[in-house]
């Protein structure tokens, strides 16, 4: 995908003239300049104004003194302008002026939001709502679209990658844990192994495992709940026998669980309600007779008591009698002989009243008797119904038995029921089978890509002559899974641990790049622009020497700048081999410490010196710097009324 920037603008916060840094399409565009000064963040800045949501740009002197970032570029030969609102608290900020003619406005202001910018690039990187990431992770969702930023990891190298001994792709400039994942699941997208078709065949396959996983999980529930379901039969089947529910023998599983299925529908409350309602006319009936026999019983003692008292009263007015008979002259008054005559006759009537009472015992005890007998009778009749007053109790709880035996059969079956069908499983399976058909070819196409990449790769790494040293002759083999280039001799499999100097891994990170790059640009397709940025190539170079700043002193040994000026002729040639061979575009931005002559001396005509950042330039020019803060330090102006 054509694609090169044509210029990196800094609008500052005091209006002074914004800065402007140009670059060239097929070129490979060097800003040099010692430490500090502001190259490295060229990097950042192309990374914010490429829509990222945080900011890596230095706060101190650069993003203190800059109001706006700014990228105007050419992608598929159309000229787009982007520019961003300085980010606050290394947060991105939402304002965007976005022109797709590369148009410059008079004055920066908000014209679009950064959802729209984004599937404005999109479409330019010819992705569509289809192309979607296959394989979910912890940090991106399956079926997530992929986004544009994803191919950004093939077109940089930072000063912290460029020599890493592990690491080749710049995950610290994005949400590292985020681009790990996508990386993984766009980089045979990437290099043409898979296309939108097998990308969405994955994210198909992907969604059916994912349901045949949930029917797995409900299968593992089933089984569990069976054997709790087994466990509950047999309880339930010990149970119904105490009962004298069901036969007593053994059951299996299935055949207890029809059994008591059968007991359910077969059970009826008829019969056994008939008998309860005679159990309980008898047992009334019964209570009856037993108040009667309690009534009879009462009034027969109180007939006693009354009879006794009687006899107590009679027996106590008998003197009267004598006294009249044999003391009647001696009574002195009239008054003691009428008061003794009307005793006597009180006497005698008590005594006709006692002797007209008829003995009634004999009658009361008879029907006592009689009702015992009637009591007797309604109990033999009890003993003979399938209720004895215990048996009441058992009854009842059968019934209770059964309704629970049915509300648990019920329970079981609704969680046993979870709507696994064979048949959706099958077709699950089916479709699975169908879409990896479709993808068997691309293992075989995968073979093929990654030897082809690989040669490629190789091809930069003969080419180097020397600057190896004693892995000249090695072989370079691509680990896929680590997404790193590795050496290994020519006729063994396994790859080194470990090369050495960071100088040889600054060569494998080139070597990577260049080669993945070449490959890209044969593809009839690619999703990844045709430009590189690398930042300080020449690091391990200088890692010995007193200062970093060129303006001091240069490397050191003549080996290493000769390595450098290797790297360089790399780079040179990378240029040449794209335009000529190729027919195409391809643009270097190049980060660097080395001063032009280095280039010079080697007569590298794809060389473009872009800017020196030395005796006082910079990326922010000191007037930006002094005249902001000289705003900041001055004191405030006083109102004159």
């Amino acid at each position: 995908m054509k694609f090169h920037i044509n210029k990196i603008t800094l609008w500052f916060k005091n209006n002074a003239k914004p800065r402007t840094i140009d670059f060239l399409p097929n070129k490979v565009n060097v800003i040099t300049g010692g430490s500090g000064t502001g190259k490295s963040s060229i990097l950042s800045i192309f990374d914010y104004c490429m829509l990222s949501t945080k900011a890596n740009i230095a706060e101190e002197v650069i993003n203190e003194n800059v109001s706006w970032y700014g990228l105007d570029f050419r992608i598929n030969d159309k000229d787009f302008l982007i520019a961003r609102k300085a980010p606050s608290s290394n947060i991105g900020s939402s304002d965007i002026y976005f022109s797709s003619d590369g148009t410059y406005p008079t004055k920066l202001s908000k014209n679009n939001d950064i959802k729209q910018v984004k599937s404005a690039m999109e479409r330019e990187f010819g992705i569509d709502e289809n192309l979607k990431i296959p394989f979910g992770g912890k940090h991106i969702s399956a079926g997530s679209k992929i986004s544009f930023r994803y191919f950004l990891l093939f077109n940089t190298l930072s000063e912290d990658t460029i020599a890493h001994t592990k690491q080749f792709f710049d995950y610290h400039l994005y949400d590292r844990d985020k681009y790990i994942e996508a990386l993984d699941r766009i980089f045979y997208l990437a290099i043409g192994v898979d296309d939108v078709n097998n990308v969405l065949a994955k994210e198909k396959i992907d969604s059916l495992e994912k349901e045949l996983t949930k029917i797995e999980k409900k299968k593992k529930v089933l089984e569990k709940e069976e054997k709790l379901f087994g466990k509950k039969i047999i309880q339930l089947i010990s149970h119904a026998q105490e009962y004298d529910l069901i036969e007593r023998q053994l059951f299996t599983f299935e055949e207890g669980y029809q059994r008591l299925k059968q007991l359910i529908n077969q059970y009826r409350t008829a019969n056994y309600s008939n008998n309860m309602q005679l159990v309980d006319e008898l047992n009334k009936r019964k209570r009856t007779i037993f108040r009667q026999i309690r009534n009879l019983e009462r009034f027969n003692h109180e007939y006693d008591q009354y009879k006794k008292n009687l006899n107590d009263d009679y027996d106590s007015i008998k003197p009267i009698e004598y006294l009249n008979e044999y003391f009647s002259d001696l009574i002195p008054t009239l008054e003691v002989k009428t008061f003794l005559n009307t005793l006597e006759s009180s006497m005698r009537t008590i005594k006709n009243e006692i002797s007209k009472k008829k003995p009634i015992t004999i009658n009361i005890k008879s029907e006592i008797n009689a009702l015992k007998n009637k009591l007797s009778i309604i109990e033999s009749e009890l003993a003979t119904l399938p209720t004895s007053t215990k048996d009441y109790t058992d009854e009842a709880r059968k019934f209770i038995f059964i309704g629970e035996l049915k509300s648990q059969l019920a329970f079981y079956e609704n969680k046993w029921e979870l709507d696994i069908e064979n048949s959706d499983e099958e077709n699950l399976n089916e479709q699975i089978l169908n879409l990896q058909a479709l993808l068997t070819n691309t293992n075989e196409k995968k073979r093929i890509v990654l030897s082809d990449l690989e040669n490629l790769i190789q091809n930069y790494f003969n080419a180097t002559g020397d600057v190896m040293g004693v892995y000249k002759d090695y072989k370079i083999y691509l680990d896929v899974y680590e997404k790193s280039l590795k050496l290994r001799k020519a006729k063994e499999l396994l790859a080194q641990s470990t090369i050495g100097s960071k100088s040889n891994y600054m060569f494998l990170h080139l070597f990577l790049f260049l080669g993945l790059h070449e490959h890209f640009i044969s593809l009839h397709h690619s999703y990844v622009p045709q430009f590189l940025i690398l930042d300080q190539p020449s690091q391990p170079y200088y890692e010995g020497s007193k200062d970093n700043n060129l303006d001091i002193e240069e490397i050191q040994k003549d080996d290493d700048k000769n390595k450098l000026q290797s790297a360089f002729e790399l780079l040179n040639n990378f240029i040449t081999t794209i335009n000529e061979e190729y027919k195409t575009d391809f643009q270097i931005i190049l980060l660097e410490h080395a001063p032009e002559r280095y280039w010079q001396e080697k007569e590298l005509k794809n060389f473009n010196l872009v800017e020196e950042f030395r005796n006082g330039i910079a990326l922010v020019p000191d007037r930006a710097s002094i005249e902001v803060n000289s705003i900041k330090n001055s004191p405030p102006k006083k109102n004159i009324s």
